[in-house]
C-alpha cells in the first residue's frame, strides 16, 4: 500500500497519512532481520545508516529549502523560479523523511518494549547501541518538526521564532553528545567534555535551537581536526548567560576561511568541506536568541564559542 502525502503551500507543512499496516511494517522487518542475522551484523548495518552526521544532513536539507524559498514572494527570473520549485520539493522531501523517521521510531520503541529486559541482562552493549539509535531518531524528528514551524519568510530572508522551554542542562548535554561518543571508535576522535553546570540546574531557552547550535559547532570541529584525535567541549553557565566552546586541533584558518563558515551552502555536500551550512543555521539560531558567536583560529587550534542569554534555575 502506498503512503499518501498531503502538502499545503500556504502553511509549508505536510502530513503523512499512514495506515495501521504501514505503521506495523518496520517492526516486521526488524523481527525478520533479527531472526536471520547475528546481532553483530545488524549493529554494523544500522551504524551505516545512523551516522554521527545524521542530524546535520537533515539540517542541510532544511537549510537548502529555506534559503531557496525565502524570497519566493518577490518577482523572479526563470532560473530563480525554478529554484523556488526545487525549494518546495526539498521541503516535501523533509516531510517524507520525517514520516520515515516516524516509522523507524515506532519500530525501535516496539523492539525495546519486547526485548529490553533480555538485552540489558545478556547483551548490555547491544541495548546501549539501540537506545542511542532511538535517541538519534527522536532528536532528528524533533528537529524536523520543530524547525519548520519556527521559520518566517520575508524581505528576501528568513527568521526563526524561539519557543522557550525549561529543561535540565546537564542531561541535555549528555543526550546531545551521546551519538558522537558512540562513534568514537569509527571516527577516530574522542570528545572531552568539561561541564561546569550543576547536575540539578535547569535552563529556559529554545531547546531545538540550542541543539542545532552545539551540534553544528561539534561537526565543524570534526571537519577541522582531520589529523587530531581530540575535540574539546567546555560548557559554562553563570550570571544568566550560557556559553559553549568547542576547540579542535588543526591548521590555522585564514580570515577568508572564517568568513566562509557563515555563508549558506558553502562548499560541497560533504561533512569535511561543507562547514558553512552548519554555522549559517547556527548563526541564525544564535541571532534569534540574542547571543553572539566568536571564532578564534590560531596556529595549531581553532576555538568556536557561542554565548547567549539564558535563564538558569
Amino acid at each position: 500500500m502506498k503512503k499518501q502525502m498531503t502538502y499545503s503551500e500556504k502553511s509549508g507543512t505536510s502530513q503523512s497519512l499512514l495506515t495501521k499496516s504501514e505503521t506495523e511494517y518496520p517492526l516486521q522487518v526488524f523481527n525478520k532481520v533479527f531472526a536471520k542475522y547475528s546481532l553483530e551484523s545488524i549493529l554494523h548495518g544500522i551504524k551505516g545508516i545512523f551516522t554521527a552526521s545524521f542530524n546535520v544532513d537533515l539540517q542541510r536539507i532544511i537549510e537548502a529549502g529555506h534559503i531557496l524559498a525565502c524570497s519566493s514572494q518577490e518577482h523572479r527570473t526563470g532560473e530563480e523560479c525554478t529554484n523556488c520549485i526545487y525549494a518546495k520539493l526539498l521541503l516535501v522531501i523533509v516531510d517524507m523523511i520525517d514520516a520515515q523517521l516516524g516509522l523507524a521510531e515506532v519500530a525501535m520503541n516496539r523492539l525495546m518494549e519486547e526485548h529490553e529486559f533480555h538485552l540489558f541482562a545478556t547483551r548490555p552493549e547491544v541495548a546501549c547501541y539501540i537506545s542511542t539509535f532511538r535517541l538519534i531518531v527522536t532528536r532528528s524528528r524533533h528537529l524536523l518538526q520543530d524547525i519548520n514551524h519556527k521559520v518566517k519568510f520575508g524581505r528576501g530572508d528568513f527568521t526563526l521564532n524561539p519557543n522557550m522551554t525549561k529543561f535540565n542542562l546537564a542531561i541535555f548535554v549528555d543526550e546531545l553528545t551521546a551519538p558522537f561518543k558512540l562513534y568514537e571508535d569509527s571516527t577516530g576522535r574522542v570528545i572531552e567534555i568539561s561541564n561546569t553546570v550543576e547536575s540539578s540546574q535547569n535552563a529556559l531557552t529554545d531547546k531545538v535551537m540550542l541543539d542545532i547550535i552545539i551540534s553544528s559547532l561539534i561537526h565543524i570541529a570534526y571537519a577541522h581536526s582531520k589529523k587530531s584525535t581530540r575535540v574539546f567541549i567546555l560548557v559554562e553557565a553563570a550570571a544568566e548567560r550560557l556559553s559553549f566552546s568547542v576547540k579542535s586541533e588543526g591548521k590555522q584558518m585564514s580570515n577568508a576561511e572564517v568568513e566562509n563558515l557563515f555563508k549558506p551552502l558553502n562548499g560541497s555536500m560533504t561533512l569535511a568541506s561543507n562547514w558553512g551550512a552548519n554555522l549559517y543555521m547556527a548563526k541564525k539560531c544564535i541571532d534569534s536568541l540574542g547571543g553572539v558567536i566568536r571564532v578564534l583560529s590560531e596556529k595549531y587550534e581553532t576555538v568556536i564559542q557561542a554565548s547567549l542569554p539564558c535563564l538558569l534555575r
